[in-house]
């Protein structure tokens, strides 16, 4: 079977040795698509690079902008103008308000969000100059809305949503799209110590991959899936908070999530 054709000429991933964005990675590389793989230095990203001849492995730690600027300038230098800037950098920590893990907090912010503004940053400049490119930026739709246990990966990922919608107004007619990738429980080591019978319509990583890469070519503002756990939430984020907090214990309650 034939590989699907995609529109853009160089991907920019980040967080790409991470089991989603590698497996995006592995898919465009597959159907001809220049890609730049960049993560810390680690075997998983040297497989990554291995694994197809159009995948190179351009290693760099999000959280220092200067080497994280550098790395996209040398993307550019090797392969060319970079189309898609797919920043997909993230963490979950365990959120337990008995004994709070700040260290895990701080690091899951940071991780989740100054690893994107940092990538947004190294790439927007040249995407500016020349009036093109898109820049995808990985989510959740537990940013939607508060939920137990998700204290520190929510709020992190509301930080990313707020982010994306400024960021979406602010580049309107700039020629530089702005995608926002919502997904929800996706079965990786991410979310390895989340409770499975929690993990509502849980997908594989391939699945997910599938689903992105289906819509990202048209350049959506927002990819969004599985439609039951959206359409929750967000009727539970635009409910007034007397209606929603009862509503959610309820569901919790009665699905065991």
């Amino acid at each position: 079977m034939a590989e699907k054709t995609y529109p853009w000429k160089v991907a920019w991933i980040t967080g790409a040795s991470g089991a989603i964005c590698g497996e995006i990675a592995k898919r465009l590389g597959n159907a001809g698509v220049k890609v730049a793989a960049t993560a810390r230095p680690s075997d998983r990203l040297d497989a990554l690079a291995a694994s197809s001849d159009n995948i190179t492995a351009f290693p760099a730690d999000v959280l220092k902008p200067e080497e994280l600027k550098a790395c996209a300038a040398k993307v550019e230098a090797a392969l060319g103008p970079i189309d898609l800037a797919l920043l997909g950098t993230g963490m979950y920590v365990p959120f337990d308000i008995r004994n709070i893990d700040l260290d895990g907090f701080h690091k899951s912010m940071a991780l989740n969000v100054d690893g994107v503004i940092n990538g947004i940053a190294a790439v927007l400049p040249t995407m500016l100059e020349r009036r093109e490119g898109q820049l995808a930026i990985m989510g959740s739709l537990f940013g939607y809305a508060g939920w137990p246990g998700n204290g520190s990966y929510g709020a992190s990922k509301a930080a990313v949503i707020n982010l994306a919608e400024s960021l979406k107004l602010e580049l309107k007619g700039t020629g530089v799209d702005v995608t926002l990738i919502n997904p929800g429980f996706v079965d990786t080591p991410l979310n390895a110590s989340y409770d499975p019978k929690k993990k509502l319509f849980v997908m594989s990583k391939e699945r997910c991959a599938r689903k992105i890469l289906e819509k990202l070519p048209k350049r959506p503002y927002e990819i969004a899936f599985p439609i039951q756990v959206e359409g929750f939430l967000k009727t539970v984020r635009d409910m007034p908070r007397m209606v929603s907090f009862p509503l959610v214990r309820w569901f919790i309650k009665a699905t065991g999530a």
